[in-house]
């Protein structure tokens, strides 16, 4: 029971006839903290252990009870009220509840009194129908927590249903986030039994927590943001491939090739590598030790992180970033002090950075020395190596600990060293793998020790990566092809391909059955990686505007699908589970496991659900387009094929391809969209100094462009550039590949208002050796890596390539005509046959469901399906069955088939339920 509500100095409090008392701090007119101290002190949440200072709530929310909130207390016939302009907060005197609505809906309701004792605090809340809840952390193989029991604690587990960087907080479709400030293990059910209630527990004598009310999800994730800090905007090289090894620790004997545990070098050798406690005594006068410049030359050099950094440049494959030690005894430098150990990594950092390429350090130790006045040689000082030029830092598991306040204490300590030695001239970029709330303001995420080799390690990371964007944590990466195990080729390159349209890639090498690095297999297979990851650096621009829609919008990098469908109901099933959008245009499918695989990788997507009947989607490698608003099976996908979706509408900023940051900073004067003409559409490209935290105030640029088609006339309106920051190339070419079916019939240019002639030229040298020319191009690659390795990939686009101008002071303007809707790409041309298909429906239940029907008549030729069920559309089935996950029990579900034959199409059968 609740006996009192009253005013105080800066909050509002609460009595209970237990004799609790409950502080109500408003830090918004949206968001309150309730807080309930057995001990009436009120203090910041108890670290794991003594001198921690980590910070879950950012700096400026700090201190509540902000007395320009306008709110108002009054009694009401059941208890009391609280209420601002947007929401009322109602006790229930005799019930000792409370509840939240706003305007006038019921948002949030507990269904009992919080609870508390020695060991735990609990809220109970009901559970309204129709309801989902996403956040929670690193749960592996979840994003929709609807119905499950999950852990809010690192449970070191890195497999499916494992935690790794948990977080506590929570939020729902029905218009409210929960954070729960606190450093405890939590437990939290969502409705998993007949009970219909949401039970958050964690194992403290105390109950505090914030609410957090708005209308949409990215307005949800962004109060979760502000509370507990933006995420770091990630520096270029992060979007670029990282080597990781423990260089500097083992030893190498040149070995036979039938060692299977010795790995062929580009000398044409073979060494095995061995752990200085397992290498062989009679072996030791052959050995060689690793080190990070190779300063010994030969096999010495290959066997070093230099030797490494320049395999990668010779295979011509992307690298942004290289971790040469791990700790663990690796260290960077074999002198007998600290001082040299330092000048060692320095040489190391002078290398990389001359080849384009930044250098960051793992850690399982102190980030300082325990002695300052006297370091040993094998201490870290993490200010030091940010002296000689490391960028980068990776917190270990090793160190992180259980990763409540002490690894949140590590990266935000990490981040006021950054801070101290570089100033505004470095942006923090730490990765850990043990977070908590509040980790995505100074750290990414690193999912875990995983293996290589096993579908099972795509399958379930790819809604892992998902929940993570639900989580507030945008930043996130894992291992490229797991960190241990292997060997398998196919498991290799799929990973490979999914992964890069994913933030971050670790190459995290040498614990593995072999060499971690996109060339450890066959040259078809090298070459289908390296073609994935030159597509990568062509998407920079795009990858950096939505990497800043993460930070300025909430908005996720690898997006969820009813975070841009919120009204399609199957966007919140298993029917999405392996599929997310790549910001706003992308839809990616990755192949997570063998359906049916020949020897050589080629295989079939099934379940690739495209939403929005009124959108178009094509193949972004074919072309091809389909119709939104359906579930494609058998979707062909050879090995070199990744299914990836562009939306029709799409405008896509692209830029050359490039291997390593650098270079991409020098082609900043060139460019290039990509547009799909549908409807209305507008993106805005975001660019900064790529590595700095100046952009934090204010220098940056910003592009707005956008497309209008009507009447088979397209617009592209090009703004001026708006913004600076320090070396902001201003001179740059303009090139625009836009996806059309035929020649335009008319094109003209407008660049700051004045009318430019254009040549039309008739072949691509000309195109590529001119300025000012248009072109009609019948064989437009959108990954030309992948020309030679992939079939039926020729698109048609017109080309259209300008000469430089000032970005900053001349809009763009382009006017086509006789541009063709793409959707007339996806409208299906079949002939329809006047005989009904009998259904001989038949469905049967285990896991998932699988219905199953009669075959069409053999006389019209081979056969195959689309399938309705609940209105929703399954198409290219091959089979008579159609196995279905996800789909509710207990509840009456319609299904209707529809069969294609070679003579044209049967009318849909009768609608059968089950």
């Amino acid at each position: 029971m609740i006996i009192n509500v009253q005013a105080k100095g800066g909050f509002y409090q609460i009595d209970y006839a237990n004799g609790l008392k409950a502080r109500l701090y408003w830090l918004d007119s949206s968001i309150f903290r309730y807080y309930i101290d057995p001990v009436e002190k009120y203090q910041q949440p108890a670290q794991s252990q003594p001198d921690l200072h980590a910070q879950i709530l950012a700096a400026d929310v700090q201190e509540y009870g902000d007395q320009s909130i306008q709110v108002e207390l009054e009694r009401t016939e059941t208890g009391w009220s609280i209420a601002t302009k947007s929401i009322t907060i109602n006790f229930v005197k005799n019930a000792g509840t409370m509840s939240v609505t706003k305007q006038g809906q019921t948002v949030l309701q507990e269904v009992q009194p919080i609870y508390l004792n020695d060991e735990y605090c609990e809220q109970v809340l009901a559970n309204e129908a129709g309801n989902n809840y996403f956040g929670a952390g690193t749960q592996n193989g979840r994003f929709n927590l609807t119905n499950e029991q999950i852990i809010v604690a690192n449970t070191n587990n890195w497999l499916d249903q494992g935690v790794a960087s948990p977080a506590p907080f929570y939020w729902s479709t029905c218009g409210y986030g929960v954070l729960r400030n606190t450093f405890t293990r939590g437990e939290y059910d969502f409705a998993s039994t007949q009970a219909e209630t949401i039970v958050t527990r964690h194992y403290e004598k105390r109950f505090d927590a914030i609410y957090f009310f708005a209308k949409t999800p990215y307005e949800l994730l962004h109060m979760y943001h502000q509370l507990t800090g933006l995420p770091q905007l990630m520096p270029l090289y992060g979007f670029y491939e990282a080597h990781l090894n423990a260089y500097n620790r083992d030893f190498w004997i040149k070995a036979d090739a039938q060692d299977k545990q010795a790995i062929k070098y580009p000398d044409g050798n073979y060494y095995r590598e061995y752990h200085p406690k397992e290498l062989p005594a009679d072996l030791e006068s052959k050995a060689i030790r690793e080190t990070l410049n190779g300063e010994a030359g030969g096999a010495a050099y290959l066997l070093s992180a230099r030797g490494m950094l320049d395999q990668y440049l010779n295979q011509d494959m992307p690298l942004g970033w290289f971790l040469p030690n791990d700790g663990y005894g690796a260290g960077y430098g074999q002198t007998n002090t600290l001082e040299g150990n330092l000048q060692n990594l320095a040489k190391f950092v002078t290398y990389a950075n001359s080849k384009g390429i930044e250098v960051g350090l793992w850690t399982q130790q102190n980030l300082s020395p325990k002695d300052p006045q006297h370091p040993k040689p094998t201490d870290r000082d993490f200010e030091k190596e940010l002296e000689v030029g490391v960028t980068a830092l990776k917190t270990d598991m090793a160190w992180v600990g259980d990763g409540y306040s002490f690894g949140l204490n590590g990266t935000q300590t990490a981040a006021k060293m950054i801070e101290k030695i570089k100033s505004e001239e470095l942006r923090p970029f730490i990765i850990t793998m043990d977070g908590w709330a509040g980790t995505h303001s100074s750290a990414a995420v690193w999912t875990g020790d995983q293996k290589g080799g096993q579908w099972e390690y795509i399958r379930f990371q790819i809604p892992t990566y998902i929940g993570e964007g639900l989580s507030g944590q945008p930043n996130v990466g894992s291992d490229m092809d797991g960190i241990y195990a292997g060997s398998n080729a196919i498991v290799n390159t799929r990973d490979y391909q999914w992964k890069a349209f994913t933030p971050i890639q670790l190459n995290m090498d040498g614990w593995g059955t072999n060499p971690k690095t996109p060339f450890a297999f066959s040259d078809a297979i090298t070459a289908i990686n390296r073609a994935y990851l030159k597509q990568k650096t062509q998407l920079l621009p795009y990858i950096y505007s939505i990497a800043h829609q993460a930070v300025e919008d909430a908005k996720p990098m690898v997006r969820a699908m009813f975070l841009e469908y919120p009204d399609l109901p199957e966007c919140y099933t298993d029917l999405v589970k392996y599929q997310y959008m790549w910001g706003d245009c992308f839809l990616v499918a990755p192949i997570y496991q063998n359906t049916a695989a020949d020897d050589q990788g080629n295989d079939l997507r099934n379940g690739i659900y495209l939403p929005d009947r009124k959108q178009i989607w094509l193949d972004y490698y074919t072309g091809e387009a389909y119709q939104g608003g359906q579930v494609l099976n058998n979707f062909a996908a050879p090995v070199w094929k990744l299914p990836l979706f562009v939306k029709a509408g799409a405008i896509i900023p692209k830029a050359p391809a490039t291997n390593t940051p650098k270079e991409y900073q020098l082609a900043k004067n060139e460019r290039q969209f990509e547009i799909y003409p549908f409807n209305d559409n507008q993106f805005t490209v975001y660019e900064d100094d790529g590595i700095s935290a100046k952009y934090q105030m204010g220098e940056f640029a910003q592009t707005d462009i956008s497309t209008e088609l009507r009447n088979e006339n397209l617009i592209v309106d090009i703004k001026p550039t708006t913004g600076n920051y320090s070396e902001m190339e201003k001179i740059r070419t303009t090139e625009l590949a836009i996806k059309v079916t035929e020649m335009p019939t008319n094109c003209a240019v407008l660049i700051a208002g004045q009318k430019l002639a254009l040549r039309l030229v008739r072949d691509l040298t000309d195109y590529a050796q001119s300025d000012n020319v248009c072109y009609l191009d019948h064989e437009y690659y959108s990954n030309s890596y992948l020309q030679g390795i992939g079939t039926d990939m020729k698109q048609t686009f017109f080309r259209i390539k300008l000469a430089h101008v000032n970005v900053s002071t001349s809009e763009i303007v382009v006017k086509l005509s006789g541009v063709q809707p793409l959707a007339l790409l996806a409208k299906s041309k079949d002939k329809k046959l006047s005989i009904t298909d009998p259904l001989n429906f038949s469905q049967s239940q285990i896991t998932t469901v699988t219905l199953s029907w009669q075959p069409a008549d053999e006389k019209y030729g081979r056969a195959k399906y689309n399938v309705k069920v609940d209105d929703l559309l399954y198409t290219e089935i091959t089979e008579t069955k159609l196995a279905i996950e996800g789909i509710e029990p207990k509840k009456q579900h319609s299904f209707q088939v529809q069969t294609i034959t070679e003579q044209g199409t049967i009318d849909w059968s009768p609608v059968k339920y089950f």
